[in-house]
């Protein structure tokens, strides 16, 4: 508790409550993402699932995006992407 809290008027000290809730669950949260990295540096296999993991979140975002090519002819790749200008003024 702060000192002085009782002199407080109502919605501040329940705004200071929340504030302190809410520091004690980031700190919850930072432990568990640090065991989980803990858990990751000793098992390979989580590395492996983790990799594989992101390379299909990249895969999906760039095709929806367009940022990645599904593979075709030398000469498709080739052919430079087009770039619309739009002129500011």
């Amino acid at each position: 508790m702060v000192e002085g809290e009782q002199d407080r008027p109502e919605p501040a000290r329940e705004g200071l409550e929340h504030l302190q809730a809410a520091a004690h669950e980031m700190i919850a949260a930072a432990r568990s993402l640090l065991d989980a990295c803990e858990e990751m540096l000793e098992d390979p296999r989580a590395n492996e699932a983790l990799a594989t993991i992101a390379g299909s979140v990249s895969r999906v975002v760039g095709g929806i995006t367009g940022l990645v090519s599904h593979g075709g002819t030398q000469d498709e790749d080739a052919e430079a992407p087009r770039v619309q200008r739009i002129k500011i003024s």
